[in-house]
Order: C-alpha cells, then structure tokens, then sequence
C-alpha cells in the first residue's frame, strides 16, 4: 500500500511544475524534443528509484530487470488512463485544458491504481482492479447518456 502512496504522490507532484517556470525556458533554447526526453529520462528513473526503495510492494520491483518494466508498466498504464479519463471527461463537458491541474491529479491516480494492480497483495489487486473497472463503465455510461 505505501508503493501505492509513493508513486502517486510523486507522479503528480513531478508533473504539476512541468507546464510552466524553467521547464519552458530550456524548451526554447534546446527544443522541446530535448526537454520531453529529459523529462521522460528523469521520470522513470524517478519511479526506478521508488521502486527500489519500496522493493517488496511488488514481485517485479525485487530485481533491478524487473523494477525497469515495472516502471514502464506503470507509466504505460498510468498514460492509458489518463487518456481515456481526459477523453471522458471532455466529453461529459468538462474542458481540462483549462484546469491542468485536474490532469496531473489524474495522472497521480491513474499511476497509483496501476501500482495497485501490480502489488503483492491479492486484496489490493482486487481493490485497483475494481477501481479501474468502475471508472471506465461509469465514465462509458455518462457518455453513452450524453
């Protein structure tokens, strides 16, 4: 449960400051391609390193291979939620353009649900599962209704 907690926390925390302040500056001296790649980098290597801290959450973060495709894993997933969650709500009239906020908050929720998933615990597997699986058919029914 605390690599849940971790992870989540830092993901949303670590992307809250990417819209704005230095990041932007570096973009235009050295391309925004450079800054994604450096923050893509920084990242996972982020999630690595909580990974390894938090080693025995999961059956994939006891080796350092397999804390490389957890932290793939997570931000895959974490991504594929965010997307279809940004795509719902948008849809349901809500405009997360203008509150990038919600984005990074989301994103923080959707990385540590998939870190549930990927958990030692059965009843956290369960737990992140149903979670998800609730999100995505209520988010499909309010739009089928809209």
């Amino acid at each position: 449960m605390g690599q849940i907690v971790v992870v989540g926390a830092a993901a949303a925390l670590f992307l809250r400051g990417t819209t704005s302040g230095p990041w932007v500056l570096l973009a235009l001296f050295v391309g925004l391609h450079v800054v994604l790649l450096i923050g893509a980098m920084a990242l996972l290597a982020v999630t690595y390193l909580l990974g390894t801290l938090t080693r025995h959450g999961s059956r994939l973060t006891e080796s350092p291979g397999g804390r490389c495709g957890w932290a793939l894993l997570i931000w895959a997933g974490g991504a594929a939620l965010v997307g279809y969650g940004r795509t719902a709500l948008g849809h349901l009239g809500f405009e997360p353009d203008r509150h990038p906020e919600v984005g990074h908050w989301l994103l923080g929720v959707g990385v540590a649900l998939v870190v549930g998933l990927l958990s030692r615990s059965r009843l956290v597997r369960v737990g992140s599962a149903a979670l998800i699986a609730l999100f995505v058919v209520v988010t499909a029914a309010l739009r089928a209704f809209n």
